[in-house]
């Protein structure tokens, strides 16, 4: 409801007055059915938005929790049967599988935990005062029995000296964890992965190299989008959150990510993190 009313004294609308006052009266209704409709359209498109992301990640967990729930409900399985004798070397490799796949499932699950607080924005590090080079220590032994299954190779190039910094540990090893996973799923047997790190005076850089078969320029710009799978990776293992991930971690941090890549010319993953004293961020 619009309701005019003129000044004391100054007698009743014309009839100019009032074609005027309509005139405003309609470009006013038509300005607030837009507001209205570009609200419902924005409603609209946040449900879409969310349906979408639940299917994804329907879709991610039916097909990635499946193989190692298959991996470790068989080992099991076979380890409990009664009519088998089996000999230690077959029971540890049960075993070996079992806590590998156990070791993939826990990932998918920090994965899809952050990815939710990520979406939420209420992801928040818990920091602390860290030495860098012990969640790089650590990553290289998680994957290593990987790394050498495939044939790759890892290689560290960091200094001897300690950096220590202001991060949360867990959420830079899950961070280094998913790249190097990346690495080792997107190229060939017998290639090299290198993680290497760069002190400056405002932050740290880290960098996660391959010397793959390079990714081509028009995927670059959707790498770390939710759910997103490059070009002829349909076979390998993966839902295309982990790099998701790796992004919202960084940039919780208040550091930057990126990657650096050409066809025949391998890639790089890297991220900053910004130096920060007791008090925050260095300027």
């Amino acid at each position: 409801m619009l309701e005019v009313r003129s000044g004391a004294g100054a007698g009743r609308f014309s009839d100019d007055d009032k074609q005027l006052l309509a005139s405003y009266a309609g470009q006013a209704a038509l300005a607030l059915e837009r507001a209205r409709l570009a609200a419902e359209a924005s409603r609209a498109d946040a449900l879409a938005q969310s349906d979408e992301l639940k299917s994804s990640l329907l879709a991610a967990v039916s097909h990635d929790l499946r193989t190692p729930l298959a991996v470790i409900k068989a080992s099991a399985t076979s380890m409990l049967d009664p009519a088998v004798d089996w000999q230690p070397d077959a029971r540890r490799e049960f075993l070996e599988a079992i806590d590998e796949e156990t070791d993939r499932l826990t990932l998918m699950v920090e994965n899809l935990l952050d990815l939710s607080r990520i979406e939420a924005g209420v992801l928040r590090p818990d920091r602390g005062w860290y030495d860098l080079n012990d969640p790089i220590n650590r990553v290289v032994r998680r994957v290593a029995a990987r790394g050498a299954e495939s044939g790759h190779r890892i290689v560290v190039e960091i200094g001897d000296e300690p950096e220590v910094r202001s991060f949360d540990e867990v959420e830079i090893t899950q961070v280094l964890t998913n790249l190097v996973e990346n690495a080792l799923k997107h190229t060939p047997a017998g290639t090299t992965i290198t993680i290497s790190t760069d002190a400056r005076d405002d932050e740290i850089v880290i960098r996660v190299h391959d010397d793959g078969p390079g990714i081509a320029s028009h995927q670059l710009p959707h790498l770390f989008d939710a759910f997103y799978r490059g070009d002829g990776t349909d076979r390998t293992p993966g839902s295309g959150i982990g790099l998701a991930i790796a992004r919202g971690i960084v940039e919780a941090h208040g550091g930057r990510i990126w990657v650096e890549s050409a066809p025949r010319h391998g890639t790089t993953f890297g991220f900053s993190l910004p130096v920060v004293d007791h008090e925050g961020p260095q300027a």
